[in-house]
């Protein structure tokens, strides 16, 4: 059995958002003070809705990536790092011929490509056989922290995804458009350095967690058996927790509650993928991606 683990690699865990809004579209603050709000993240996007922001104000954000959020009334798809050829005869108009074209457009260039809020239920949402028919995407927004958990929180439709046999990663984003909305759902990613590509490589590859206030401080492989260490001090390690070990069909492997500062798990290797969920007295979780089996 072989688990393929996209944390086993060396280097350091940066802190970014890739979907958040400015005035150029419909957000409430312009750039500076986005900038601001934000000022000690390590990696940062704009993406306002159908249109490329630059970033032309003093940010002392270190990476920060263009990106756009293709915003049909029927489903929205946040390209990050999107070529600026793509704007020449751009349209937002939702077909999966459209979207696929403007996605692979994106990964061509070596940017990413996240089907966003898939679970919105009220308007811009995901049907699944859609986000299915989609030929070619990096990962599912998973967590939106703009709007409500019972409509912006999206596992199930990771697992469904998942579970058809599509190696997709789950991402963690505010959305920001208005005070208030900072700093809900965010993206570690474990990078060679902060930089650009360094930090692009890591979202491409799965090489990083979804987060709302708590942390991984390793995942790792040994033999059959994959080991998490959550993050530790003094205070985190004598508070509750609660973790799941999730499978295919979003099937529970695995439960644990107590106060523990790691996590083990061996695998059967039937599981077809294993991913991590651990929340953290309070509320505040950290979310694995899948360790796919083969």
């Amino acid at each position: 059995m072989n688990i393929h683990n996209p944390y086993a690699k060396e280097g350091v865990w940066l802190r970014g958002s890739l979907h958040n809004h400015t005035t150029n579209s419909d957000g409430h603050h312009p750039l500076s003070t986005v900038y601001r709000m934000y000022h000690d993240y390590d990696f940062f996007a704009i993406s306002d809705h159908d249109q490329i922001t630059e970033h032309t104000d003093e940010s002392t954000i270190p990476t920060l990536y263009e990106a756009i959020e293709v915003s049909s009334p029927k489903a929205h798809m946040l390209l990050v790092q999107p070529p600026k050829a793509m704007m020449d005869g751009y349209t937002n108009e939702f077909t999966i011929d459209n979207y696929g074209r403007l996605s692979a457009m994106c990964l061509e260039d070596g940017g990413i490509s996240v089907l966003v809020h898939p679970n919105r239920y009220y308007s811009q949402y995901w049907k699944l056989a859609d986000m299915l028919a989609m030929n070619a995407y990096t990962g599912i927004e998973v967590i939106n922290g703009d709007g409500n958990p019972e409509y912006d929180i999206a596992f199930d439709k990771w697992d469904a995804v998942l579970s058809s046999g599509r190696k997709v990663w789950g991402f963690g984003n505010d959305d920001f458009h208005a005070y208030g909305q900072e700093r809900r759902a965010w993206n570690v990613a474990l990078a060679a350095t902060n930089s650009h590509e360094a930090v692009l490589e890591a979202l491409r590859s799965g090489s990083f967690y979804v987060s709302t206030g708590y942390g991984f401080d390793s995942i790792e492989v040994e033999g059959s058996t994959i080991v998490a260490k959550l993050g530790s001090s003094d205070q985190l390690d004598g508070m509750y927790k609660y973790a799941t070990v999730i499978g295919k069909y979003g099937k529970v492997l695995h439960e644990v509650t107590g106060r523990f500062t790691e996590l083990r798990y061996t695998c059967t290797g039937d599981e077809g993928y294993v991913r991590i969920a651990v929340y953290l007295e309070g509320g505040s979780g950290a979310f694995s991606q899948p360790l796919f089996m083969e």
